[in-house]
């Protein structure tokens, strides 16, 4: 089933395909948190820390909503715990989800406190979380003007650095490290995130042409020479003649000592990403240099020289390249030609997707079970 995926053959009878139930019962725990915790009285809980918890409730259920609705595209918006409500709701249009999203995030702005615990990005506690989410929606929402003001309020907080040595990026309580998830449960595979390390990087041969996705030649060759994204040991590692992402370690126990040593954290979000955001949400509204500025500031980073792109056509192509050479294997990259109006064009044409790859694939088929449970979802044309 994984191979059919990773072969742009896609069906909703897949049994690696995502459920929808892995995201709506946290939808679910936020709305309980809104409905329930107002009630709370003051001597129980002061009404401060009640505003940031409603704030992170507020932040839960956007990035939830966020994530299926560019996932599946209509998708019932969830916002009560009411049973009967939710058993009558339906697919809600993608622009309508959009702006609950961004209603949650803004309130949660507002909600959320400006003190930014750095030793704990585990939790959602501050307003920069928020404003750095709502970055990534308005840019995907087209909305440049805000998409910058947003990016430009975390940057400016001061709370957040582009650390220095690409191997500190993805280190616990690394400064850059905007939200990550923490532990899920005990045991160094859980401690560690090394779970991630366990998907992406093979312990022999054999796993290296089945088991593990390897970086293909077609990413490999956005690196410039003399990235050090791309040094062996750094973000990527050569094994049995393949090339794999190494940003977060596998737990083997031969790896034991070095998670032990360097524990990692799952990131959602971190500065260079913010960074990203802005330089292409100048770009668009034509601030050539100042999103050049930007690019060049997670160029130094990787030891490259500053972008020779200059005009806003190069400069959107660089920012895109950039964000393939920073964020990968991070969530992104199907993203981000999806908002960009290239998924069909880029994933048809590759060789190993090009013979089942279809258009209706750019949203993802709901499984059966999904449907089964709620008569009112229709499946996505296609499948």
């Amino acid at each position: 089933d994984l191979g059919q995926i990773i072969a742009g053959n896609i069906s909703e009878g897949n049994t690696n395909m995502i459920p929808w139930n892995w995201f709506y019962p946290a939808v679910y725990r936020a709305n309980e948190i809104l409905e329930r915790l107002p009630d709370v009285p003051t001597s129980v809980m002061p009404e401060a820390e009640k505003k940031t918890i409603l704030g992170a409730a507020k932040y839960v259920r956007a990035a939830q909503h966020f994530l299926l609705t560019n996932t599946w595209g209509d998708i019932p918006l969830t916002l009560t715990t009411k049973a009967q409500d939710n058993i009558e709701n339906g697919r809600t249009p993608v622009a309508q989800v959009y702006a609950a999203i961004i209603k949650d995030l803004e309130e949660a702005v507002a909600d959320l406190p400006a003190t930014v615990n750095v030793n704990n990005p585990r939790i959602i506690h501050n307003r920069f979380q928020a404003q750095a989410l709502l970055a990534r929606v308005h840019l995907y929402d087209k909305d440049w003007a805000k998409a910058e003001a947003a990016a430009t309020a975390v940057i400016n907080s001061g709370q957040y650095q582009l650390v220095t040595g690409v191997n500190n990026v993805f280190r616990r309580n690394s400064r850059e490290t905007i939200f990550a998830f923490g532990p899920t449960s005990t045991g160094l595979l859980f401690e560690n995130r090394a779970v991630v390390g366990w998907l992406t990087l093979p312990t022999s041969a054999a796993q290296a042409t089945t088991s593990n996705v390897h970086i293909p030649s077609q990413m490999l060759a956005n690196f410039e020479p003399g990235d050090q994204r791309n040094v062996s040991g750094n973000w990527t590692i050569n094994l049995f003649n393949r090339t794999f992402s190494n940003k977060y370690l596998h737990n083997t126990s031969a790896q034991a000592a070095a998670i032990a040593a360097a524990p990692q954290d799952l990131i959602y979000q971190r500065l260079a990403e913010i960074y990203l955001i802005r330089a292409e949400a100048k770009a668009q509204q034509g601030k050539t240099a100042e999103a050049a500025a930007d690019l060049n500031a997670v160029r130094t980073r990787a030891g490259l020289g500053d972008t020779p792109a200059s005009t806003q056509a190069e400069l959107l192509a660089a920012i895109e390249k950039e964000r393939i050479t920073e964020l990968f294997y991070e969530g992104h990259r199907w993203y981000d030609l999806k908002r960009t109006g290239r998924l069909n064009a880029v994933l048809g044409v590759l060789p190993w997707k090009k013979d089942n790859y279809k258009p209706h694939m750019e949203l993802m088929p709901i499984v059966i079970s999904e449907l089964t449970a709620n008569p009112r979802i229709q499946q996505n044309p296609g499948y």
